[in-house]
């Protein structure tokens, strides 16, 4: 064999072990940066803009805050969707770490721990375009026997509480499993109103074109403060109190109006 062959032959083969080395290299990279230290499952229901999927990819406010906040901590986030009622019980059972846009009661608060507030969620009484309803309060509308629609196990605040618990009142109350759903029922004339956030009813009205269907009247509910709430089975201790920490941080540095922003 010649000089020349020899040479060329070492050098094809210290070229080639290089390439190994360096596909070895960047593989390890890889599978090093995809590698978290916890995942968190998050139940979500549809309630764009809050929670909903686009291209294939659950998106919305409180889903991109609470994936910023899991970063913090170098956490997957995992995505389930059922019903809001479903997703409760998932929660205080331990099937589920997280719940986003919930307001803190005394029955939740024996099976979850909450985040600090990070936005505030009121509600709008949304009725059909031909109602003649001019008034500015829920008993006034219930007073004319029209029925409201409502999602099953949220919680609207003390005067709705108490007209749902009213005698006059109950039956006039209709639960469904989302906001979206009971803006239909009012086309199919099962219930007079809905009860729902103004920036998700608004966006409901003009995602499925109901402009000349449904419009919001003047009664609105004053705004609440809403928070995540986290299974006290399953997220506790540190873990608790840096996601805690990271949320309020997001509030106090403006990134959660960042994130409201941008839908």
């Amino acid at each position: 064999m010649t000089m020349t062959k020899l040479i060329s032959i070492l050098t094809i083969f210290l070229l080639t072990a290089c390439g190994g080395d360096e596909g070895a290299e960047n593989t390890e990279k890889t599978v090093s940066k995809a590698k978290r230290d916890c995942s968190l499952s998050m139940g979500w229901e549809s309630r764009a803009p809050y929670q909903f999927e686009r291209n294939g990819e659950i998106t919305g406010i409180d889903v991109q805050i609470f994936k910023q906040a899991a970063d913090t901590i170098n956490c997957d986030v995992t995505f389930v969707e059922k019903s809001w009622t479903e997703l409760l019980t998932d929660l205080e059972k331990g099937e589920l770490d997280v719940l986003a846009g919930a307001t803190v009661t005394p029955d939740r608060e024996e099976f979850a721990n909450f985040s600090p507030s990070y936005r505030d969620e009121s509600f709008t009484l949304f009725i059909r375009a031909s109602n003649s309803y001019n008034g500015n309060t829920l008993s006034g509308f219930l007073s004319r026997s029209q029925k409201v629609g409502i999602t099953s196990d949220y919680f609207y605040g003390q005067e709705v509480y108490e007209l749902m618990n009213h005698p006059q009142y109950s039956n006039l109350f209709v639960d469904s499993k989302s906001g979206e759903q009971s803006f239909f029922n009012i086309l199919y004339s099962e219930i007079d109103g809905v009860l729902a956030d103004p920036v998700e009813g608004h966006y409901i009205i003009k995602r499925k074109r109901l402009d000349d269907k449904i419009k919001a009247s003047n009664v609105h509910i004053p705004s609440d403060s809403v928070a995540f709430m986290f299974s006290k089975k399953t997220v506790k201790d540190k873990q608790l109190e840096s996601l805690q920490k990271a949320i309020k941080g997001m509030v106090d540095n403006n990134q959660v109006q960042q994130v409201i922003s941008q839908f």
